[in-house]
This record gives C-alpha cells, sequence and structure tokens, in this order.
C-alpha cells in the first residue's frame, strides 16, 4: 500500500511536471499590443513643394490655393514654401522659348535631383496655363492658372486616390493590374515564332530587351532589382479562331479574333516558356509572330468593334503583355523576311511594363500640357510617385499579414513561434513603425526601404512552414499521449 502511494507521489511531484514540460509547445513571446495597434489608414506621407513666383502676392496666392485644393488629403501633407524668383533667372524664364531649355535653367539655380520635392515655377511666356515635363518642375503661367495647377499636383503627379488605394486592405482598379510589392522582378521577353520554316524574321531578342527594357528599369533602380531575359519560341501554333473579314486594305482582307479568346494564349505559353528560372516574380513580354497566312491579326472587343491601335497587342494584368507581329504583304513573297518595326514594337512594352508597376495613365487637363516623353526612361516625378505608392502599399502588406498571423497565433495555441519566426515578426513591427515615422517626415527613400524590409519579413513570417509543426497535437490530446 505504501509502495503504491509512493508510486503514485512520485508519479505526481515529478513524472507530471516532466510530462507537460516535454509537451510544451515552444512559443516565442510577440508584440502583440503593438500589432494590434497598427492603423494602416492613419499612415501619411509628408511632400515637399517649393512656389517660385515672379512677385510674393502671386507666390501666397497660389500656395495658398494649393493648400486648400490638399486640406482634406488624409493621405498626403504638403509642406510648402514660397518665394521669389531670383531677377536672373526670372529674366532667363521670360526670354526663353523653349521650356525644355527654361527648365534646364531652373536646375542650375535649384537641385531637381531630390526625390520627393517639386518646384512650382511661374514662366510668363507659356502657351498655356500649366507645362509639366519629364523634370520636377511645373511651369505656371499666372495666378490666374492656379486652379488648372492643383489639378494636374493631384491628378498627375501626386495622385491621392490612388495612394488611398494602395493603402487600402480592398484592390481598386489600379492595384488589380499592376504587380504586388517585391524586391526584384525578372523580365522575359519571349519571341513566339509558330512557322520558321515559311517566314525569316530578321530581330535581335538580346539587343531588344537590354537596348529599351534596360535603359526603362535601370532608371527604376531605387524601387527594384530588375533581371532580364530574351528567348525565342517555335512551333508554338496557337488556335485563334479567327475570322477572316474582306477589307479594302493591302492584304484585302484581315483576320478577326475576339478579345475574349486572347488570353487563352497565355496558357499555352505558360507551358512553353521558362519563365520560372528566378525566384523573382516574371513580368511577361511576349512578341507573337503571325504566320503569312494568317496575316494580319486584328482584335475586336466585345461589343464586335475593331480595336483601334497602330498596333494589335493587350495586356494581362499581374502577368505581362502580348504583342502580335503583323507582317505585310511585301514581306510575304519571295524568300519572305521581315523585319517588325522595333520602336513601335517595344515601345508598346515599355507601355505596358508602365502600367504594370504602377505608373498610370495621365487623362488630359484643359489648359495643361504634359509633355511626351522623348526616351523610354520614366518622368523623375513619376519616380517618386511609385516611391510614394509603394511604400504605403508595403505598409498596409506589411500590417495586413502581421494582424492576421497575429490572429492565427492567438487563436491557436499549438502553433510553434521559433525563434526565427519571432525574430521576423518582430523586425517587421519595428520596421513598419520606422517606415511610417519617415514617411511623415518626408524621408521618402528611407520610408520606401524600410517598409520594403517590413514587407518582405512579415511575408516570411507569415509563410515559415514550421508554424504548421504540431497543429496535428491538440491540447486535449495531452493526457491520452500520456
Amino acid at each position: 500500500m505504501l509502495a503504491s502511494a509512493s508510486f503514485v507521489g512520485l508519479l505526481i511531484v515529478i513524472g507530471l511536471p516532466l510530462w507537460w514540460k516535454t509537451t510544451e509547445v515552444y512559443r516565442v513571446s510577440l508584440p502583440y499590443d503593438k500589432i494590434s495597434a497598427f492603423n494602416t489608414q492613419a499612415h501619411y506621407i509628408t511632400t515637399e513643394l517649393t512656389v517660385l513666383a515672379t512677385d510674393e502676392k502671386t507666390a501666397a496666392d497660389v500656395a495658398e490655393l494649393i493648400e486648400k485644393a490638399f486640406k482634406d488629403c488624409d493621405v498626403l501633407k504638403l509642406k510648402i514654401t514660397r518665394g521669389v524668383l531670383p531677377e536672373g533667372l526670372r529674366r532667363s524664364l521670360d526670354s526663353i522659348a523653349e521650356e525644355q531649355e527654361a527648365v534646364e535653367e531652373v536646375g542650375g539655380a535649384f537641385d531637381l535631383t531630390q526625390h520627393n520635392k517639386l518646384y512650382v515655377v511661374q514662366r510668363s511666356p507659356l502657351f498655356q496655363d500649366v507645362w509639366l515635363g519629364t523634370e520636377r518642375v511645373v511651369f505656371f503661367r499666372d495666378a490666374k492658372a492656379a486652379d488648372t495647377l492643383a489639378k494636374v499636383l493631384k491628378q498627375w503627379i501626386y495622385e491621392p486616390s490612388v495612394l488611398r488605394g494602395a493603402r487600402s486592405e480592398t484592390a481598386d482598379s489600379t492595384r488589380r493590374v499592376r504587380f504586388p510589392p517585391g524586391q526584384g522582378y525578372h523580365v522575359v521577353l519571349s519571341v513566339v515564332h509558330p512557322k520558321p520554316q515559311d517566314l525569316k524574321v530578321e530581330f535581335n531578342a538580346r539587343d531588344a530587351i537590354e537596348d529599351y527594357i534596360g535603359s526603362f528599369v535601370d532608371e527604376l533602380d531605387v524601387l527594384h532589382n530588375f533581371t532580364l531575359k530574351s528567348q525565342w519560341l517555335y512551333l508554338l501554333n496557337f488556335d485563334f479562331q479567327a475570322t477572316e473579314v474582306k477589307d479594302d486594305s493591302e492584304w484585302t482582307r484581315h483576320w478577326a479574333v475576339r478579345e475574349e479568346r486572347l488570353h487563352l494564349l497565355l496558357t499555352a505559353l505558360e507551358g512553353r516558356a521558362a519563365t520560372h528560372v528566378s525566384d523573382l516574380p516574371t513580368l511577361n513580354l511576349a512578341f507573337y509572330i503571325l504566320p503569312c497566312a494568317h496575316a494580319p491579326l486584328v482584335i475586336y472587343d466585345s461589343d464586335n468593334k475593331k480595336v483601334s491601335s497602330p498596333v494589335q497587342a493587350f495586356m494581362s494584368p499581374k502577368w505581362g503583355g502580348v504583342v502580335f507581329g503583323n507582317p505585310a504583304p511585301s514581306d510575304c513573297g519571295h524568300a519572305p523576311t521581315w523585319t517588325p518595326p522595333i520602336t513601335l514594337l517595344m515601345g508598346t512594352f515599355i507601355a505596358q511594363l508602365r502600367e504594370l508597376l504602377g505608373i498610370t495613365d495621365k487623362a488630359s487637363i484643359s489648359g495643361a500640357h504634359l509633355e511626351q516623353l522623348r526616351s523610354v526612361s520614366p518622368r523623375r516625378w513619376e519616380v517618386d510617385s511609385l516611391l510614394r505608392l509603394r511604400t504605403l502599399e508595403q505598409l498596409s502588406a506589411a500590417h495586413h499579414d502581421l494582424r492576421s498571423l497575429a490572429q492565427l497565433l492567438g487563436e491557436i495555441s499549438n502553433i510553434v513561434i521559433n525563434d526565427e519566426v519571432g525574430a521576423s515578426i518582430n523586425s517587421a513591427v519595428t520596421s513598419s513603425v520606422g517606415a511610417g515615422e519617415a514617411a511623415a517626415r518626408g524621408e521618402l527613400l528611407r520610408a520606401y526601404r524600410t517598409s520594403l524590409d517590413a514587407y518582405l519579413a512579415a511575408e516570411s513570417a507569415f509563410m515559415e512552414p514550421s508554424l504548421l509543426a504540431l497543429l496535428y497535437f491538440p491540447d486535449d490530446q495531452k493526457l491520452v499521449y500520456f
């Protein structure tokens, strides 16, 4: 009897604690209070704007109207300074005919290389109320142009509605198109030639992607790392189910394909293209060369109307773009040989890339002129817009991941939280706080890089496989196991 009692006592005193300890789930302590206190909608970015006019009153009136236009903007805070143009610069701006030369004069007096800083400068000889080029300079004619100027700042440069969409957990129209945030992207140009035996194509894909796409993405190196690759795909003959339509063109006909049919082509391309050779998300650019017997291919929309465009192309959100190459009848005669119009072709790909990376198309504004791009490089102020956009998007995504993870870990006590996961979560929380503070101070580059760190750390923690290690071993089975 005494031996039995001793055994039971030993079991309770030593065995029970030992059993409990050996079946305990290892969980690093996490900053749940800080995560629950996150308020994504409270984040905003401070940006500097300098108004320079020919007199104090004009500068004050224009600055006041801009302040009123952005008074209710909770996602962007303008830090406005105003002043009078230096006399020498004013005379130069009044005497120079070309706007681009005028921008160079402003660049000689002020530093236009700083991110997140814009100069609004009065220039009387303007033919329009407002002129905007590629640099961080906006010209306005006089105080009467202030209303148009405010529209340009809102609709073209700062785009608060797009920033709110980036900050929101609900995707807006632009967010549904552009690629999600990330450290970098793998850009692949695929030249699809279904019938190489029938048509010789003179096109250097490697040079094209390096000269055009490379020059474009080089200007975005402050945002992302890019790797470039080109490839040829032969004998991929997709059935477009196109209908022959007679017309008065050089071909005397064209092949009509319905818009909704085109996305099936992407499945065929995915099956053949070696695009998954990088850890980075892949931006696909496909150049599909139509055989002479099925050229030209013309896209028809859902209303059965021709898509009017210098080049037939379409884009797939978060995937990439496709451009169709239609040789001319003269290219399909004896010894058929075709040289694609490289400027038009690569210009179309650049336009698709801009939208896929987050640069929006600008609607026209009465009284305002947006200078056309003279090269493949994005405008300087567009790079700043992307930095603001991605900063808020990355912060929002990091907060969403951390809140979801905190809720999951709080509800299910058997999920292991190892040191690596704990370090990632703590790093994401610290970086999120730091990014929000940097954005509020107007330190855009720091805010972007820190928000990217927060996003990557939160994603790493959220996708950590070890979180599922002991989900098969619930608390109510411990006693049975013992």
